[in-house]
Formats: C-alpha cells, sequence, structure tokens
C-alpha cells in the first residue's frame, strides 16, 4: 500500500463515534460480498456494502446505529474471521453510504437482496397444511438437508430463520459430506420436521441457488 494507507492506522487513534456504517480492514482478497455481509447478519438488516478489494477493505451499512453497536460490541472482544483470517472493525467517519453510481456494485446488491429475502421471510413458502392424518407414527423429529447450488455460503442463523417458521428447532448441526454441504435439524415436534419437510424440500433459499434436498434422518436426536 503507499504509505499514506498505514499512517492513518498507526497507533490506537480515537476510535470515532458510533456511525451505522462499519468500517471493515485486513478482509482477505478472495472473500464474497455474501461473506463480509454475513458478519452483520445475526445482528440486523445489512443496507449497504462497499468492496475495496484493493486495499482490503469494506464498508457495511447497516439498518440502525444500533444494529452497529451491538455488532462492535459483539465483535471487539471476539475477532470475526472470514476465511480463517482475523478481520478488524470499527465505526467510519461516514453517516451512510452513498454508492449508487459506483462500479461493481451490482454484485454487491444481489448479495443484499439475496440475504434480505431471507431476512423478511418473503422466500415464497407456503403455510403448515391442514391435514394431519398423513404423520406416521415414529417418525423421527431430525431432518438430513442438502443444499445444492451453493453458491452464497448458508449459515446457521439462515438455517434456523427458515426452519424455525415450521416450530421449535432444537439443534442444527452442519458438516460436508461428499463434497455436498450438509445439515441436521432437529424439531421439538416429529410434526413440525413433518411441515418443513413438505413446504421446504426442492425450494430454493436464494434466487435461483441454494436448492434445499430434505429427507428424514434415521437419527432421533
Amino acid at each position: 500500500a503507499n504509505g499514506n494507507d498505514n499512517k492513518k492506522f498507526k497507533g490506537d487513534r480515537p476510535p470515532c463515534s458510533p456511525s451505522r456504517v462499519l468500517h471493515l480492514r485486513k478482509i482477505p482478497s478472495d472473500v464474497t460480498e455474501a461473506e463480509v455481509i454475513s458478519l452483520g447478519l445475526p445482528f440486523g438488516k445489512v443496507t449497504n456494502l462497499l468492496m475495496l478489494k484493493g486495499k482490503s477493505q469494506a464498508f457495511l451499512e447497516m439498518a440502525s446505529e444500533e444494529a452497529a453497536v451491538t455488532m462492535v460490541n459483539y465483535y471487539t472482544p471476539v475477532t470475526p474471521h472470514l476465511r480463517s483470517q482475523p478481520v478488524f472493525i470499527q465505526y467510519s467517519n461516514h453517516r451512510e453510504l452513498k454508492t449508487d453510481n459506483l462500479p461493481n456494485q451490482a454484485r454487491a446488491q444481489a448479495a443484499l437482496q439475496a440475504v434480505s429475502a431471507v431476512q423478511s421471510g418473503s422466500l415464497a413458502l407456503p403455510g403448515p397444511p391442514t391435514n394431519e392424518g398423513t404423520i406416521l407414527p415414529g417418525q423421527s423429529p431430525v431432518l438430513r438437508i442438502i443444499i445444492e447450488n451453493l453458491f452464497y455460503p448458508v449459515t446457521l442463523e439462515v438455517l434456523h430463520q427458515i426452519f424455525s417458521k415450521f416450530g421449535t428447532v432444537l439443534k442444527i448441526i452442519t458438516f460436508t459430506k461428499n463434497n455436498q454441504f450438509q445439515a441436521l435439524l432437529q424439531y421439538a415436534d416429529p410434526v413440525n420436521a413433518h411441515y418443513a419437510k413438505m413446504a421446504l424440500d426442492g425450494q430454493n433459499i436464494y434466487n435461483a441457488c441454494c436448492t434445499l434436498r430434505i429427507d428424514f434422518s434415521k437419527l432421533t436426536s
């Protein structure tokens, strides 16, 4: 980097006053927009993103200052990692991001839209069916979920958000097997598992990608 960048970060400069725009430093060069957005997701809606890959920096705008403050407070003692590289987060001097006319913003906007679709629950999910008679006795409350076309990272938060629409989710484990991203998800009640499988099997989490393939697991817990 040229010398100016280094001066800015030398020493412990006084932290800026809270802003809903967060400045992320030392992000890996190959990181995706969706991965950066996923840092902010657990804390609230992410409303804008600006990636400065040449400087290994990004700006993330949250919907509210409260969400940004919660995020900074959470990540101050626990340094977040992207692709196993530590990332540094602080408040930005900017109050909001104006990115309308910048190049390369289309990808960031597409990633934001995909993520907000999950957050607002605007996935086209049917409600639980009414016919109760189809539940098989002894059916497992555990679903095995395979996610195909994994174009965006699917986090535990995202899975929990989608599946908890159908009942209380007790546990989720994610793992990769045979080069496929999979999850085991346990409901409190097998009826919830049944509804979730009927409603979600074959659905996409994001537009045209991250397709859910759902079966009942042989495990009961």
